[in-house]
């Protein structure tokens, strides 16, 4: 897929076991990944994110990365975050990036601290206030959230 390709949800829920095979995915990888398994979606995203056996193509990366992170993963949270402060796959966006930070660490990732404090010392006031607003949003609706699958 271009990097330029917007992927709406239902799209990706569409492609995802073609996604998987060409990802080169073990038939019960693909089967995970097809029935919504949050830790296939992070483990995808990584694949795209990272381009490893396929092309690199954040923006799928940053597809697979939200749709788990609004399940709860931290994992995904944490590289979504990244996605944004780096402005792959997404447009750089340092508030989304605090608020999935945020997120991140509520749910235990350590490299979440680490971008929320760097930004927390970066941002205008204005800012750093509308991105801790919006953290404790995603906190309230992402970090409760169990994982399932």
């Amino acid at each position: 897929m271009p990097n330029n390709t917007v992927l709406t949800a239902g799209c990706l829920v569409a492609l995802l076991p073609a996604l998987a095979s060409a990802a080169g995915l073990p038939p019960r990888a693909q089967h995970a990944l097809a029935r919504g398994d949050v830790r296939a979606e992070e483990r995808l995203g990584a694949i795209y994110d990272q381009g490893r056996g396929v092309a690199p193509d954040p923006v799928a990366a940053a597809t697979l990365y939200r749709d788990a992170a609004r399940r709860g993963s931290g994992a995904a949270q944490l590289n979504l975050a990244t996605l944004y402060l780096k402005g792959r796959g997404v447009q750089a966006d340092p508030v989304a990036a605090y608020a999935w930070a945020d997120a991140a660490a509520a749910n235990g990732e350590s490299g979440g601290q680490r971008i929320i404090d760097a930004l927390a010392k970066s941002m205008p006031r204005a800012q750093l206030e509308r991105a801790q607003s919006l953290a404790q949003r995603y906190v309230e609706l992402y970090v409760s959230t169990s994982i399932t699958g």
